[in-house]
């Protein structure tokens, strides 16, 4: 959903490899229209707030960011 508006950000200015890796996050309401007799179930909602994140860097970083979202995770689910 937020896919466009953090490659907007991204490419707002100009970047070097050198700024590698760039990082954005954000918590995005969405809201829909959904005609009457459409809602059912957790599937077809008129809005939600959904976690939206996007990490832009070189292919040699992929895998150190990939290593630290999973860390983040394990921080994130597993903290009392």
């Amino acid at each position: 959903m937020n896919c466009p508006h953090h490659c907007e950000i991204y490419k707002s200015k100009p970047r070097s490899y050198k700024d590698l890796p760039v990082r954005f996050a954000e918590f995005g309401t969405v809201y829909r229209y959904e005609q009457a007799g459409e809602l059912h179930g957790l599937t077809r909602v008129r809005g939600f707030t959904q976690d939206d994140a996007h990490l832009f860097c070189r292919p040699d970083q992929v895998k150190d960011e990939f290593i630290k979202v999973i860390d983040l995770e394990y921080y994130m689910c597993l903290r009392p």
